[in-house]
């Protein structure tokens, strides 16, 4: 008997010895160039791939095969050292979390243990898997197939609510939308995400949002607007998994331009200026994340402080409001950013708010929700806590009307 259960194990560390790492990154959002991969310390280095023309190689999201349940493995992650634009090589720190995301399923993500970064640049992650297969990310991942279901699931929970297809890509592939409210209601409302594929956050923040938004708690909000939701802009670049951010010529939030080169851009401008024309904007919000030091804040307009009139006090109301009800997992910033990085007028006025405040009137709020990344607590729930402060925020703020004198 003894020698029968010396020969198992003898046979099961030879079969697990003889496993494989392997990296499958060929599903929607799948990024990941392997630079080294060492079987006998289980060790596997890799950078974000470079999507020639595509923006930033931040992101990264693969699928791991071939572990063994509670053996250590460690993940190290370098920055691509390929320029993305002209000369311009990204930094280690936009690819580098403090925590790599992890499932077992493709659903539910945790963070690892913090990260520990090398003198040369290269941060390690230590990971006891639980299962043979795992995916990694860069953050909590939402692709197309995240956005079908959560409008699907929105469009049965509220029959009254309209799927729309807001345009194809040059990609051809199509960029959806939601309308939840009857065409000619009161308040007029726009909110989108993912003008930077990278930038998951923004998506999760978004289904927080739309889900409280067919709450309960929202039905009056509901009864006086019409909402339009598109949860992820640069389709094309999140299905590949580049960043999208500093694309060439332009990534999507500098195309708002009197001639856009990304059809879904040009679609949603004629969609906002018919809604104003006919109805007048309440507001457009448009999701992002910010860099790695950042928490939770909004961009405002450059000219804010010499706004006046009606134009000033929306703006000061919304910031009350958003302060007051954005609250978990961390508080928003009480006052307004400027995104001083951005130094010309012709450059401010087709970033996507900047082009909307330009095109609608003097009650129009148009801001840009900036949501750090970087830190544990910005969960799939902590997301979309933020989503549901924002959506209070908005119905105290359009409750109080913003167009009255």
């Amino acid at each position: 008997m003894q020698m029968i259960q010396k020969l198992f194990v003898l046979l099961f560390l030879s079969g697990s010895a003889l496993a494989e790492m392997r990296v499958i990154t060929d599903f929607e959002g799948g990024n990941a160039e392997v630079v080294s991969l060492d079987e006998t310390t289980r060790t596997l280095r890799l950078m974000p791939k470079l999507h020639e023309g595509r923006g930033w190689p931040c992101w990264w999201y693969f699928q791991l095969d071939g572990l063994t349940p509670g053996e250590e493995i460690t993940l190290e992650v370098q920055a691509q050292p390929r320029p993305f634009r002209e000369k311009s090589i990204l930094g280690a720190v936009w690819c580098q979390p403090k925590h790599a995301w992890l499932s077992s399923d493709g659903k539910t993500w945790t963070p690892s243990e913090a990260g520990t970064l090398s003198a040369d640049k290269v941060m390690s992650y230590k990971l006891t898997p639980t299962s043979e297969t795992l995916r990694l990310a860069w953050g909590p991942p939402f692709v197309p197939a995240d956005a079908e279901k959560l409008l699907n699931e929105i469009a049965a929970k509220l029959p009254e609510a309209k799927r729309f297809e807001l345009a194809k890509t040059c990609g051809g592939r199509v960029v959806h939308g939601i309308r939840i409210g009857e065409e000619n209601a009161p308040h007029q409302v726009w909110i989108g995400a993912r003008h930077h594929a990278w930038e998951t956050g923004g998506s999760q923040v978004g289904r927080g949002f739309i889900r409280w938004y067919a709450s309960e708690e929202a039905k009056a909000l509901r009864a006086k607007t019409c909402l339009h939701f598109i949860p992820i802009m640069d389709v094309d670049n999140v299905v590949l998994g580049a960043g999208g951010k500093d694309a060439i010529p332009r990534d999507h939030n500098r195309d708002w331009a009197d001639a856009p080169i990304y059809p879904e851009v040009a679609a949603a401008q004629r969609m906002i200026d018919e809604i104003h024309a006919k109805h007048g904007l309440d507001a457009y919000i448009d999701l992002h994340n910010p860099g790695a030091k950042d928490s939770i804040f909004f961009f405002g307009p450059f000219a804010f402080e010499r706004m006046t009139g009606i134009q000033q006090r929306n703006y000061n109301r919304w910031m009350e409001l958003a302060a007051s009800h954005i609250t978990t997992p961390l508080p928003v910033e009480p006052k307004y950013r400027c995104a001083t990085y951005v130094t010309t007028e012709e450059e401010r006025g087709r970033m996507s708010s900047g082009w909307v405040r330009n095109h609608t009137g003097d009650f129009t709020l148009s801001v840009t929700l900036e949501t750090g990344w970087n830190s544990p607590l910005m969960t799939v729930e902590g997301y979309s806590n933020i989503g549901a402060g924002l959506g209070r925020a908005l119905a105290w703020y359009l409750e109080q009307n913003p167009r009255a004198p």
